[in-house]
């Protein structure tokens, strides 16, 4: 048993090492989290204390409390004292919600997701585009079709599919093992900077290949929000086409009177 438990301690802490660019108190969360999800900590079962969280991975009583506080929040577990951390869930029983105020709001929607490319390629616009695309027909984009996850959950929460100036497309090798956001990685290859963003939001339903990619069913209702980079010059950018199922998303716009 001290053999096993010696062995975990270093798997987690292996975990930890890998992904020192968070804060310490998201990467213990990420990591219960998807252990609850695998069934380590079942329904019903009692999470480690604080004290043994702490030397599982190897932090501070504060960051364990501040992770086990985000569990909470998301409704994975429920606190009592001298009861310890129950779990109550397996899954995340609320949606993703972003809010947005800025451009760099959008950045943090990168940082707490995980995009999964499935394909990338080349795509000419055409009479099949959609109205919100403003492409010339002919016109070829660089495109890629991928699908976002929370971390360490396993229900997506978007597909998008996106297009990229062809001047950019140097960034075409870089798409299947993105980390960020992909506006960024073009401003950081190109020296270009995003000064504006429009967005088209509209109630759709899902379509049977965008259902069977979100694993969702064909026709449920979802969200549909396009993108529209554009550099200060008025150059577009990049385009970027998410679908999100109704339930898993929910969006949140902070409008303030001007002075």
């Amino acid at each position: 048993m001290h053999n096993v438990r010696m062995n975990l301690r270093s798997s987690v802490r292996r975990r930890v090492a890998k992904t020192d660019m968070l804060p310490r108190y998201i990467v213990v969360a990420d990591a219960l989290t998807a252990d609850i999800a695998k069934g380590r900590y079942p329904v019903g079962s009692t999470l480690p204390t604080e004290h043994e969280l702490c030397e599982m991975f190897n932090v501070s009583r504060f960051t364990v409390r501040e992770a086990l506080r985000r569990l909470r929040d998301a409704s994975l577990v429920t606190r009592k004292p001298r009861a310890g951390t129950t779990v109550i869930a397996s899954h995340r029983p609320i949606p993703y919600t972003q809010s947005v105020e800025s451009l760099e709001d959008l950045l943090q929607y990168a940082a707490d997701t995980e995009m999964r490319m499935v394909s990338v390629g080349l795509a000419e616009a055409g009479s099949d585009f959609p109205r919100e695309l403003p492409f010339q027909a002919g016109e070829t984009w660089l495109f890629g079709l991928g699908v976002r996850f929370r971390r360490n959950d396993d229900r997506p929460i978007c597909l998008t599919r996106v297009y990229i100036n062809p001047i950019f497309s140097g960034v075409a090798d870089h798409l299947q093992h993105l980390s960020g956001a992909i506006y960024q990685l073009i401003e950081e290859q190109y020296d270009v900077s995003v000064a504006r963003v429009e967005q088209h939001i509209h109630a759709v339903p899902l379509s049977s290949d965008e259902a069977s990619l979100l694993k969702a069913k064909a026709k449920d209702p979802a969200l549909r929000i396009v993108r529209l980079y554009y550099a200060s010059d008025g150059q577009l950018i990049e385009v970027s086409d998410n679908i999100h199922p109704a339930t898993r998303f929910s969006y949140t716009i902070t409008i303030t009177r001007g002075e």
